[in-house]
């Protein structure tokens, strides 16, 4: 999974980023301006495996959203993804011999595509048997980030719909931030109750999807596209690093409280002995780790997201801003507002 630059926050594929460039071209709009603005080449777009920050991602978004006028743009984006543009696990989905399989696999096979340091895409049966396909976002909200929940939630809705036989409607979808102005075009999208200030971002499906055949259903395919999905999927966890793993262990976790060590090695499967020394052999300790997180999360924050200060202090753990500030000053060299000012550039 080639990359064009780390980043803690996350990484997305430039799949998405030529869905993007797309959308504004159906809005009459000349993408390669845009593209330049955020240093993203032609090239790069036809790059196998090539992906950008979600930082970036996120700006490009907001930038879009910008040119067009159109708050709800991420809508339009959703509805433009094609299958192809969701990479082998929307082929592999494509395959799947029902639409509850279909979107299984492309959520299942998620990291092939993006990943999100803060929390994973996950889908499960309801109580009364619907299924609830979950996408969790990095917050606080503002209106950055909102443009990639309506992405990707209304990314899922057109998936089912292009493989579908007949109209897919979802039972109901919750988004966490606060309604926008324009909530009607969000139930007018989906054609569903939309709850904002939801506890989750999330569609409800009916039950009905997990025995419909999709319009591409072909099993033996499916069983190879999945098969080579799985093959990525393991040649990506087979060459990290115990410290590797334990610093993506601790990402997500790290939300105003660090995680323990006993914690990351239960996620491990294995026990805090056992990890610490594993740790030893590769030469470093757990501490080390927690604090390369956070500098690295720090960083990020400060650099990618409008994030006030107070806010990425609370995110990771610090007591309060003036601890947070002395801990930046350790890492960086400077304080976090010079280290914003200049781009990154201030250590």
């Amino acid at each position: 999974m080639r990359q064009t630059g780390s980043n803690r926050l996350g990484d997305i594929s430039v799949h998405y980023v030529s869905v993007m460039a797309r959308t504004l071209e159906q809005q009459g709009l000349d993408s390669s301006r845009w593209l330049s603005r955020f240093r993203v080449s032609r090239n790069l777009l036809t790059t196998p495996d090539a992906r950008i920050s979600i930082p970036r991602f996120m700006r490009m978004g907001h930038a879009a959203i910008q040119l067009t006028g159109n708050p709800a743009l991420g809508l339009i984006f959703g509805g433009n993804t094609r299958l192809t543009d969701l990479g082998m696990p929307g082929i592999a989905g494509a395959c799947a011999p029902t639409l509850g399989e279909s979107l299984s696999t492309l959520i299942a096979f998620e990291r092939l595509t993006s990943y999100n340091s803060r929390g994973r895409s996950s889908m499960e049966r309801g109580t009364d048997g619907a299924l609830i396909a979950s996408f969790y976002s990095i917050s606080p909200y503002n209106s950055y980030n909102c443009f990639v929940v309506d992405a990707i939630l209304s990314g899922w809705v057109q998936f089912l719909r292009h493989l579908s036989p007949a109209p897919v409607t979802p039972l109901a979808v919750d988004i966490e931030y606060t309604a926008p102005v324009d909530a009607a075009a969000y139930a007018g999208w989906f054609g569903c109750p939309v709850n904002f200030e939801a506890p989750a971002n999330r569609i409800e499906l009916p039950e009905s999807i997990t025995t419909i055949p999709g319009n591409l259903a072909q099993p033996a395919l499916f069983r190879q596209t999945r098969a080579q999905c799985e093959a990525a999927l393991q040649q990506y966890q087979w060459g990290r690093t115990t410290a590797q793993r334990v610093k993506e262990e601790i990402t997500p976790l790290m939300r105003g409280v660090a995680p323990e060590m006993e914690e990351i090695a239960l996620r491990l499967g294995t026990t805090e002995w056992g990890l610490r020394r594993a740790l030893t052999r590769e030469g470093t300790r757990y501490r080390d780790l927690l604090d390369s997180v956070r500098s690295e999360l720090a960083s990020d924050y400060v650099r990618e997201t409008p994030l006030s200060l107070t806010d990425i202090a609370d995110l990771l753990g610090f007591a309060n801003p003036s601890a947070f500030q002395k801990a930046f000053r350790r890492w960086y060299g400077c304080s976090p507002g010079d280290y914003r000012r200049l781009g990154g550039a201030g250590a």
